[in-house]
């Protein structure tokens, strides 16, 4: 079971919800806990709270650095004025992956798929804000390595750059395979405390 691949292809937040119904299996959570963060039994909560929290920055455009289909379909429920979502996918993406995951997009909203390096038309500071997942491991942003790649990519974008974690521990915590974004790239990161 590879679970970074499954969260690169349906987003942190979906897996962990996923992860969250066979929370119960100490097989699976085994497999799962060697590679990412086991998710709270509340996350199905914290994916409500973290869209409420994006839609208020008042933005018409989100784009992910990961495709977050859980993310997206709450903010399609929650959303007014919210015109688009755009899910930047790696160019090295399998052709198989990328048709499932336009197969998977939430309805209700404008949900567009956008291979890197490609930059989307009329998204500007103005109404547009980037949206990059991972994990905190005490103040240490941790995301995948193709989230990072596509950060430098898209770093000329001027506009507000948020990180938002599906889980935060207390403590650091590195896990095989993540790597620690500079907390520089981002202009303001959600915290379940608040």
């Amino acid at each position: 079971m590879d679970i970074q691949k499954t969260a690169r292809e349906i987003g942190l937040f979906e897996t962990a919800i996923n992860l969250a119904k066979v929370s119960n299996s100490l097989d699976v959570m085994k497999k799962v806990g060697d590679s990412m963060p086991l998710p709270d039994t509340d996350i199905r909560e914290r994916v409500e709270c973290i869209s409420k929290w994006l839609l208020g920055f008042g933005k018409s455009k989100y784009m992910f650095l990961t495709p977050e289909i859980a993310l997206a379909e709450e903010m399609a429920k929650q959303s007014e004025g919210m015109e688009e979502i755009i899910i930047a996918i790696p160019c090295d993406m399998e052709t198989e992956t990328k048709e499932r995951l336009k197969c998977n997009l939430p309805h209700g909203i404008i949900v567009t798929v956008l291979e890197e390096p490609f930059f989307p038309d009329t998204f500007f500071p103005g109404n547009g804000m980037l949206v990059i997942c991972g994990y905190l491991g005490g103040e240490r942003a941790m995301i995948l390595p193709d989230t990072y790649r596509m950060i430098e990519h898209y770093s000329g974008f001027l506009g507000k750059k948020v990180f938002v974690p599906y889980v935060e521990f207390s403590m650091a915590v590195r896990y095989e395979g993540w790597m620690e974004m500079n907390p520089q790239r981002f202009s303001a990161k959600w915290r379940g405390a608040s």
